[in-house]
């Protein structure tokens, strides 16, 4: 069922805490549906519109720096721009996420029993406002928590968190289902400062750089809050996400990570439409809401103006209203049955923290708190339902926000997409990615035709 206040509904939950030897404990489902709210009704036939269906694979730490070095036997074709991935690797999905989900060096810590390919069914539309899209994917378990607070009987601890990182700490992995779309114009965004390769031929690994989270030369924390641009005197950032080299100086092995161009030469890269469009649906953090977030990548992968879907504190700020919902926190043996009222958000049932309160060893709270999203974030609408193994997410955007961090899409265009789907409780670069170039054209031909509705 669809809770009227955006919460998750669930029908017939199961949730079990089973042991699994050398990595502590997991949590597994067994559900017959999970569904977020439905904020907009498609205006045609979806069962009409055309299917197409994209393996994604999975790629290690297979970074742009990777793909043009010597270790890659296709780096000097493709920076010509006249190949693209697919040219070497169409067809060869599986053989290629088998190789790398296993790689004795591009995947240094692998998660055993995770799937290196993903097919991935995609329908799009459009109408004189909006452009639709439609995703289906087969998902063993639906991924519907996130980061958790634990009472350990005498403080709250972060609980929960990705694997394979919390698996190894003996903490059950809780992260969520995330699906990514990445979008940009034809020949438009070159892999770096007089690169002939764009977005067009080599898709999402232009963003994709060493230094990231999880990749081999990630800079230490100490290194980003020195940083001029990057730490406390700048953007108070303390990781690197993605992003594109044309907001750099210089190129290293590292991704040039440190080397970023002045503010007003972003600004201008910004303004001349040199950033690609990032809309992100979260199955925790977004899907109870009716939305998915909106993002876009340039020197960083940045949030669009506005507040979030959710909010992270260091420390537990809020919990449920007892007033309303008849608990403070959620009990660990009573999840299963609680999974409908999990998700925290404000306006609705989360009150302001109170340390006074009585909480019992065990008691679980949210560590993201959702609320409402503001501006250019809330641009674009989604439903997500999981149900017999298998995830449906529908997405919805206007076709021109106009707003500055958006892609405006024009009926008759073809665009460059790429997507990218997290399951299986991970997160950072354990994502499975499509293989370049797929395109988008509406209502002309292309890999996915968006069809025209009323």
């Amino acid at each position: 069922m669809t809770s009227a206040h955006g919460r998750i509904g669930l029908k017939k939950v199961v949730l079990l805490v089973t042991a699994i030897v050398g990595i502590g404990a997991a949590l597994v489902w067994a559900s017959s549906e999970v569904a977020g709210p439905r904020p907009f009704t498609f205006p045609g036939d979806w069962s009409k519109v055309p299917s197409k269906t994209i393996t994604l694979f999975y790629p290690a730490q297979a970074s742009w720096e990777f793909l043009v070095s010597p270790e890659h036997p296709g780096a000097e074709p493709l920076k010509t721009g006249q190949v693209a991935c697919a040219t070497c690797h169409e067809g060869r999905q599986a053989e290629l996420g088998a190789s790398l989900v296993k790689h004795a060096k591009l995947e240094p810590d692998p998660i055993a029993g995770k799937r290196p390919t993903l097919d991935l069914s995609v329908k799009a539309a459009f109408d004189a406002q909006y452009v639709y899209f439609r995703f289906e994917w087969e998902s063993r378990e639906p991924g519907v928590t996130h980061t958790l607070w634990r009472y350990d009987g005498k403080k709250w601890v972060r609980w929960g968190g990705p694997k394979p990182d919390v698996s190894k700490k003996g903490v059950p992995p809780s992260y969520e289902d995330r699906l990514a779309v990445l979008i940009g114009e034809p020949d438009t965004i070159p892999a770096y400062d007089g690169a002939q390769v764009t977005f067009s031929q080599a898709g999402c690994f232009i963003t994709c750089h060493n230094s990231m989270r999880a990749m081999p030369k990630e800079p230490s924390k100490q290194a980003l809050s020195a940083h001029p641009y990057w730490g406390a005197a700048g953007k108070k950032r303390d990781d690197i996400r993605k992003y594109l080299l044309i907001s750099r100086t210089a190129q290293d092995e590292a991704g040039a990570w440190d080397k970023v161009k002045t503010p007003q030469e972003l600004e201008a890269l910004r303004k001349a439409g040199k950033f690609l469009d990032l809309w992100q649906w979260r199955a925790a953090r977004s899907n109870p809401l009716g939305h998915a977030g909106d993002d876009y990548v340039l020197d960083y992968r940045w949030f669009d103006k506005g507040k979030n879907t959710f909010t992270s504190p260091g420390e537990p700020k809020w919990m449920y209203d007892r007033t309303t919902m008849g608990f403070s926190a959620i009990p660990e043996a009573d999840l299963p049955k609680m999974l409908e009222k999990f998700p925290l958000i404000t306006g609705k049932n989360a009150v302001a923290f109170d340390p006074a309160a009585s909480f019992k060893e065990g008691d679980i709270l949210p560590h993201p708190v959702l609320q409402a999203p503001t501006e250019s974030i809330a641009d674009v609408l989604a439903h997500g339902v999981w149900k017999d193994g298998k995830w449906t997410v529908e997405l919805r955007r206007k076709l021109n926000t106009d707003q500055p961090d958006d892609k405006a899409l024009v009926p008759g265009k073809v665009y460059d997409i790429g997507f990218s789907v997290f399951e299986d409780r991970v997160s950072n670069r354990r994502h499975l990615v499509t293989l370049p170039p797929v395109t988008l054209g509406l209502g002309v031909d292309a890999d996915i035709k968006a069809v025209k509705v009323p």
